[in-house]
């Protein structure tokens, strides 16, 4: 496959996908996989990011067992945890599912928050960084689910720049709906809440930088969400400062 096929088939679901008669030419290769890293959890350091208990009640609302739109959030939720099943966050060696959890359960605080804004939340992240393909995405929840996981899921394409991989990913993000917006704008929220846990300064100002940028396109996001980013945004960069001195 050239780079500019594989380019230009990620800026569209459909193409991404392929024609129906084609359902098995899936192109993992688009996509990167995360190998999973057997962690001791007695030695898990313990989460200094949003205290996932704090959302018990808004995760109450996201009516899991019951079908609503057509969207059943239990199978997603599910679905999710099995595809990130054996992963563990990068800086904390905390379980996968506990940063969709606590992303799912943010959304579902918004004003205008509902089942797919909801699932979106949970399958953000399922095919960057799991062996799911869209395809499969869009054959279990429709191809409206996909094109916002689409919309989510960054690039992985390594014949390209990682500064023009993330300008094509804000591309994509921008052209996102308000769902799209919102879950993009809680999982940076959910982010900046535990950058305590990076050791790197540059890396940490590098990662302010992008999230800076990714913002900047969100236009059609929560209100309250983007008071939440600013603020967590602010304190990360007052931290990274305090940090240099």
């Amino acid at each position: 496959m050239s780079n500019m096929e594989d380019d230009q088939a990620f800026e569209s679901l459909s193409d991404l996908l392929g024609v129906e008669e084609d359902l098995d030419a899936v192109r993992p290769d688009l996509f990167e996989t995360v190998a999973v890293d057997v962690v001791d959890s007695s030695q898990a350091r313990p989460s200094v990011g949003f205290d996932v208990e704090a959302f018990d009640r808004s995760r109450a609302l996201v009516l899991l067992g019951k079908s609503t739109g057509g969207i059943c959030l239990q199978q997603v939720r599910d679905f999710a945890m099995e595809a990130h099943a054996g992963q563990r966050l990068r800086h904390t060696s905390e379980p996968y599912w506990k940063h969709l959890s606590e992303v799912a359960g943010l959304v579902a605080t918004c004003n205008n928050s509902g089942p797919r804004m909801v699932a979106l939340a949970w399958l953000h992240d399922v095919v960057e960084d799991t062996a799911v393909t869209l395809r499969q995405v869009e054959r279990t929840f429709g191809a409206s689910i996909a094109d916002g996981v689409r919309c989510l899921t960054g690039s992985a394409n390594s014949s390209i720049s990682s500064e023009e991989r993330s300008r094509r990913d804000r591309q994509r993000l921008a052209a996102g709906d308000a769902d799209v917006h919102s879950v993009k704008l809680a999982e940076i929220a959910c982010r900046l809440s535990s950058l305590c846990r990076l050791n790197s300064e540059v890396e940490l100002a590098d990662y302010l930088e992008e999230k800076r940028l990714e913002v900047g396109v969100l236009t059609q996001g929560d209100d309250g969400l983007k008071r939440l980013v600013r603020t967590l945004w602010s304190e990360a960069k007052r931290m990274a400062g305090s940090s240099k001195v």
